[in-house]
């Protein structure tokens, strides 16, 4: 194979020519600081591996096209997804000569997300490579319980265009207003977001455990746990409000049914691109509600999650279904343990 020598003067050209655009380092959605159609290929050495969630960090020096030594810090996917494809501090050991390839940053030249890891002794590591789960050997589903992971649907983005900005009423563009998607996402804070955004976790298991009186919902994502109350017909006038709220719940034959409230006001999609505009976000208010049915696709083998909103004080019509499917897993939930950050990536001290 080629020498890591060779690879640094072949990613330093292309390192070197990486635009400078105004700060706005985040996570979590990665089209609003990433570049998809500006590649980097960057070769080095590693100086850290930060392995922790909501995104793992890998720092590298590398020699740019004037022979400068150069420090680049490229963001991933958390590290509980990571780990399970074999990106580890054992593999990622300070010192080790890698090269790695990836997107660019929308607003730094020496920052990327890195998608493939090149090991000197040949091996690659690729960070969106689906973890090992022995489908082979999956049990036949019978319901909704049991250990799931979102299935791929290309072309859904955290980012993508919202229908439902041109309906919001004028209390709702006041708060679109003084949301900075940058400064204000709730993931800095680890937050789950929102129930919609939970569902959506990429990468992630959830799984769903039946007892007497509840459902409990445990996602990997932010640590979540979900109890949702079949014993329960109304949700409590003065109970606490939060960004997943109270769930109760009832199964319609093999449908569960959960009816939730008491959200805390917050946040559905933390960036929403338009062309033409700044990225804004889709937040909603503490009047939202929501209704989720969840029930088991037995051809298919597969958990069919439908999601319904409603906002009466920041909406002037109700949300369409927000429907995804989720495939049969034997992947062990893992604690997420997510670090606090900063907008420039820095755990929070």
């Amino acid at each position: 194979m080629p020498s890591i020598r060779r690879f640094i003067v072949s990613a330093a050209a292309l390192c070197g020519g990486l635009a400078l655009v105004p700060s706005a380092l985040a996570h979590h959605s990665f089209a609003p600081h990433f570049d998809s159609k500006k590649p980097v290929n960057i070769a080095g050495t590693i100086t850290a591996f930060e392995a922790r969630n909501p995104h793992s960090y890998l720092h590298l020096r590398a020699v740019d096209e004037n022979g400068r030594t150069e420090e680049y810090v490229c963001e991933s996917h958390g590290y509980t997804q990571l780990s399970r494809i074999g990106i580890t501090p054992a593999v990622l050991k300070v010192g080790t000569a890698v090269r790695i390839e990836g997107s660019q940053s929308r607003n730094d030249t020496h920052r990327c997300f890195f998608t493939e890891v090149y090991l000197a002794d040949g091996k690659v590591l690729h960070v969106n490579a689906n973890a090992p789960r022995a489908a082979a050997t999956q049990p036949v589903r019978q319901d909704i319980t049991g250990t799931w992971l979102l299935a791929p649907r290309p072309g859904r983005g955290t980012s993508d265009p919202q229908p439902m900005m041109a309906f919001l009423t004028p209390a709702a563009k006041a708060a679109v207003d003084h949301y900075n998607p940058f400064k204000d996402d709730p993931a800095f804070r680890c937050d789950p977001v929102a129930v919609r955004r939970v569902w959506g976790a990429p990468g992630t298991p959830l799984a769903i455990t039946r007892e007497k009186d509840r459902v409990i919902l445990r996602h990997e994502w932010m640590d979540v746990q979900r109890i949702v109350h079949l014993d329960q017909r109304e949700h409590p006038k003065n109970g606490a409000r939060t960004s997943l709220g109270h769930s109760i719940g009832h199964f319609e034959g093999d449908t569960l049914v959960i009816e939730t409230a008491n959200f805390s006001a917050g946040v559905l999609n933390q960036y929403v691109e338009q062309p033409g505009e700044p990225t804004r976000g889709l937040l909603h208010s503490a009047a939202l509600t929501s209704v989720e049915r969840v029930h088991l696709d037995a051809a298919k083998q597969q958990l069919v999650v439908e999601v319904t909103l409603k906002d009466p004080q920041f909406f002037t019509r109700d949300f369409e279904p927000w429907v995804a499917e989720y495939s049969p897993s034997d992947l062990k939930i893992e604690p997420f343990r997510c670090s606090p950050e900063g907008v420039d990536g820095t755990i929070k001290k």
